[in-house]
């Protein structure tokens, strides 16, 4: 709260022994005092301060009394202070010409002071008063909040301009009409008879309520209202003050729906799903009904998206939210719960029949391509579905148990819909507990090296080995690679895993070749989170410098999804790895996205034919001319072609016939230990 100031008086006079009376006589009575010597020196002096009076002499040298308040009063900051002319005892039109140049009031010398100490206590008084008067008016005028003020029968006598720019009401329109004028008909009665219960009671009311603007728009507007009292106690006024709620709202509800919407789709996310199904399970536990949960995974979108772009990835997101969209209706609550999983909320259907159909529609619908720029995509998904009340009471539990269903729609081959049963959470149990084992493997010296042979088929020799990571758990046995790769990927633990590998079999072959087997190339396979590291050059070389390996007898497997995923910093790891003599090849061509222009861009030596084209080979047609089309691609660009999966001689056969370099499988060896490689050597001479 600012503390009362001492007045402040100006005392403008030319004759030195005035100036020196007034000044003692105002100081006595306990004024501050600036004495001006004529009227030409209250400019300067009113830049430096304004007072609460000024005592101003009516003739004076240089500029008179007259004119000096003139100027006075033509400066804003100054027009309020009250000016006490002094002029002569009979000098009867010097007082016209002080009331004409804006004097308050005027004193006759000789002064008699009695008077002069009234006339002062009363400028003093007034002044005051015109000016918390002058304040209320510029405030009524320019607050940015609506005032209305009434009678006490609560017809409108005043408005501010706020009250116009908010309600379109100009003061001709609404001066003698009621509140009610202005009332949005969305409130009922109570509401009123509450409002005028407090205000009778305490003589305010604030609250929150809307009102309607002239153009029959209704707003939201926050109103603190009071009541003004008579000296009878009597309701003299009514005052309101408000402040329109719209943009506040408005931006409260874009706030809102930002946080709880997907920025690419539009639908709701994770955050709104959950509270959403945990109003609906409160809902269903009230009238005891069922709510089903559909939690759907796309089951490829991760190529698409590391080896096309997101740009593509984000554009593929987009249409799989339409179609899904399409397919439900209006029958449950579609939301995307983030990457590529989406969750549906079925509150309305009690047949498990009918879910089921549901979700075979929705995986229908995925399986019709997706075009994107002109490019077909396939993509499928997997589904899990859990129901309240059996699989989980409440959001937690019920997220819980269908995450383990679509954990078991995948590992059922993915592309198909599974309903959550108890005995998934043992396998997802045992998924937790083969993390963690996981996780101490590498400490435990638990993974050894598999090697499967490479042959030659123009030679009939080793041509080379691939170097498959093998995971001996204690107490499991040999856990297959389908088990742990997948998880390893998915914790980043295949990072360390890989660099084991590749660190082993370099230092194995090493020792092979130091001991006279004639040297052969070693192919290690890499994971995509490996080859994304920033040092992942510089460990491979630190390896082959580390294992005395000759760069030229190790070879990268790299998928399709890793060559085609960052086109530009592929490029220069891949150029700095073959500037160094290491060999690369593209691992399971062909099943991924291929892109002759990056194939033709990269330092690739080998290409080697998936499997899946390999089984049927001999039967199929389609594969058949799939795999005759790889071999001349690769031998146009002169790259070697090695086939995976060889277990006939028929498929031997074939391939050796339509130039194929080089295969791998069952047919010529199963991946095998050490020992049981260097015998297969010691064999084969």
């Amino acid at each position: 709260m600012e503390l009362a100031r001492t007045p402040l008086f100006f005392v403008v006079d030319d004759d030195p022994v005035t100036r020196i009376m007034l000044s003692r006589f105002l100081e006595k009575q306990g004024y501050v005092v600036r004495t001006l010597a004529n009227g030409a020196l209250v400019s300067d002096a009113l830049d430096q301060e304004i007072p609460d009076v000024v005592l101003m002499d009516a003739k004076m040298p240089v500029m008179d009394g007259f004119a000096a308040c003139r100027q006075l009063k033509a400066r804003p900051d100054a027009r309020h202070v009250p000016v006490l002319m002094i002029t002569g005892l009979n000098d009867d039109e010097s007082v016209d010409r002080a009331f004409e140049a804006g004097a308050t009031d005027f004193i006759t010398k000789p002064i008699h002071w009695a008077i002069l100490r009234n006339r002062v206590h009363y400028l003093l008084d007034n002044s005051r008063s015109s000016h918390k008067l002058s304040l209320a008016a510029r405030v009524f005028d320019n607050t940015s909040e609506g005032i209305v003020v009434t009678d006490g029968g609560a017809v409108i006598q005043s408005v501010n301009p706020a009250f116009t720019r908010i309600t379109g009401y100009f003061p001709g329109e609404v001066l003698g009409q009621r509140m009610s004028l202005l009332k949005s008909g969305l409130h009922p009665p109570e509401f009123y008879d509450r409002l005028w219960k407090d205000l009778t009671a305490n003589g305010q009311w604030q609250g929150e309520f809307r009102n309607r603007r002239k153009d029959g728009t209704i707003y939201p507007q926050w109103a603190n209202i009071s009541a003004v009292f008579a000296p009878g106690g009597q309701v003299e006024n009514y005052i309101a003050v408000f402040s329109d709620l719209t943009e506040l709202r408005e931006s409260q509800e874009n706030l809102l729906y930002v946080t709880g919407h997907d920025a690419l789709t539009g639908l709701p996310n994770r955050h709104l799903f959950h509270e959403r199904l945990s109003f609906v399970l409160d809902e269903a536990r009230e009238v005891g009904s069922m709510v089903w949960v559909l939690q759907l995974d796309l089951d490829r979108f991760k190529v698409v998206n590391e080896t096309m772009g997101h740009d593509v990835g984000d554009a593929l997101i987009v249409e799989v939210s339409r179609r899904l969209g399409t397919i439900l209706g209006g029958r449950g609550s579609l939301s995307r719960l983030g990457g590529d999983e989406f969750g549906v909320i079925l509150s309305k259907t009690e047949d498990s029949q009918s879910v089921a159909q549901l979700a075979g529609n929705l995986l229908e619908a995925m399986r019709v391509p997706l075009v994107i720029h002109d490019v077909e995509f396939f993509v499928g998904a997997s589904i899990g579905i859990a129901v309240h009340p059996l699989d989980g009471e409440d959001t937690k539990t019920l997220m819980k148990n269908v995450d383990a269903a679509l954990y078991h729609a995948k590992e059922r081959g993915r592309n198909n819909f599974q309903f959550y049963r108890n005995e998934m959470n043992f396998h997802a149990l045992a998924r937790m507990r083969m993390e963690a084992s996981l996780r101490m493997a590498l400490d435990r010296e638990e993974f050894d090296l598999f090697f499967q042979p490479q042959i030659d088929l123009v030679s009939g020799g080793v041509a080379g080995v691939e170097a498959l990571i093998r995971w001996k758990r204690p107490g499991h046995g040999m856990v297959a690679p389908a088990e742990f790769i997948p998880l390893a990927e998915e914790t980043k633990l295949i990072i360390p895993m890989g660099n084991w590998a590749l660190a082993e079999a370099c230092r194995r072959a090493t020792r092979w070749f130091a001991a006279g087997i004639r040297p052969f190339r070693v192919a290690v396979n890499l994971s995509g989170i490996q080859f994304e590291q920033p040092d992942f050059v510089e460990r491979v070389t630190e390896t082959l410098h580390a294992s005395g390996l000759d760069a030229t007898l190790l070879e990268l497997e790299l998928t399709e999804s890793i060559a085609m995923g960052d086109a530009v910093e592929t490029l220069v790891k891949l150029k700095s790895l073959s500037e160094v003599g290491v060999r690369l090849s593209i691992d399971d061509f062909g099943t991924g996205f291929s892109s002759l222009k990056y194939l033709k861009r990269f330092p690739i030596d080998n290409l080697k034919i998936d499997q899946s084209f390999v089984r049927n080979c001999v039967e199929d047609l389609e594969d058949a001319a799939i795999i005759r089309t790889v071999i001349a691609l690769a031998h146009g660009l002169g790259l070697t072609v090695i086939a995976e999966g060889v277990e006939t001689q028929p498929q031997h056969d074939f391939l050796r016939s339509h130039g194929c370099n080089e295969v791998q499988g069952y047919f010529h060896g199963r991946p095998m230990s050490e020992e049981s490689l260097l015998e297969f050597l010691r064999q084969r001479g």
